[in-house]
């Protein structure tokens, strides 16, 4: 949903008479119907001008243009949290990117202090509130910089961070998280993480096979490749050799239990896979058991 859509659909909240849901659904489905005609009046603030802005930046092919629109959209509203976070993907220098990215998270703390946002009854809750899901876009951004300069234990405060704001984790720093962990070989921190987020697939459970690969407890590490493979198949086929691509999936995206999902981890986790260098020796051994 965007500024301006948030923007209408408050303001509708504030002023209905509905009396009943089922008049409020009614309400509710008409006001989009003109929204999506373009029937509603509405005049610009100077945030959804600066989405506006955004937008453009990320549409055109000009990266010098596109880092040019992105600043105006900033500068010109200093709100639009996300212009700044797409500066930041920009960036060539991680320095930069990381200088950038704590100034613009400073401010837009001290600004959802200001209006409340960080109040006992929304911690927990951060990205189901509209106004506070570019913070959490920031802060998940900040972990995956201190993940590419090296520094993990960093990255790792910042993932409990983000898990402390929203339970529900819609970003997947918990994946990221489960991986710090390994990297760490911290097993208990680990086995606190996966019993509050049980999940059998890949970002899940690679982590734990790693963590005990590392730690030699080849009894555990051996179950752990087992329900891997369980739960995408294509795992040991990638060390075979025989895994094919699926070219249904679109770049950039992946689905569990699929060959891109085995992609997609290689590519994003490149940083615990360095720390296990001959796991695919172990893997085809272990894998025949």
């Amino acid at each position: 949903m965007d500024n301006k859509l948030n923007n209408i659909i408050n303001e509708f909240f504030e002023n209905t008479d509905a009396k009943n849901d089922e008049e409020l659904n009614n309400q509710l489905q008409e006001l989009m119907e003109k929204y999506n005609n373009g029937e509603i009046d509405y005049v610009n603030t100077a945030m959804d001008d600066a989405y506006e802005l955004l937008e453009e930046a990320q549409n055109t092919k000009s990266k010098k243009k596109a880092k040019k629109l992105a600043e105006e959209a900033y500068l010109g509203c200093p709100d639009c949290f996300d212009a700044l976070l797409y500066m930041v993907e920009l960036e060539d220098s991680y320095i930069k990117k990381l200088e950038l990215l704590e100034e613009g998270l400073e401010f837009e703390k001290d600004k959802l202090e200001e209006e409340k946002y960080f109040e006992k009854d929304n911690i927990g809750h951060f990205y189901g509130i509209f106004e506070t899901r570019p913070y959490m876009r920031g802060l998940y951004t900040k972990a995956n910089i201190f993940i590419e300069m090296g520094k993990i234990k960093q990255a790792r405060d910042i993932c409990k961070e983000i898990l402390k704001l929203n339970k529900n984790d819609n970003l997947g720093a918990r994946y990221l998280l489960m991986a710090i962990y390994a990297f760490l070989e911290d097993e208990k921190e680990m086995l606190a993480l996966y019993k509050k987020y049980p999940e059998e697939h890949l970002q899940m459970l690679f982590p734990l096979f790693a963590l005990y690969y590392k730690n030699s407890n080849d009894e555990k590490a051996i179950e752990y490749l087992k329900r891997i493979n369980k739960s995408n198949p294509n795992f040991i086929k990638f060390f075979k050799g025989k895994m094919e691509d699926n070219e249904n999936i679109m770049p950039g995206y992946y689905s569990i239990g699929d060959s891109s999902e085995i992609k997609m981890y290689f590519m994003n986790y490149t940083f615990l896979l360095l720390t296990v260098p001959l796991i695919e020796e172990y893997i085809l051994k272990y894998s025949k058991k």
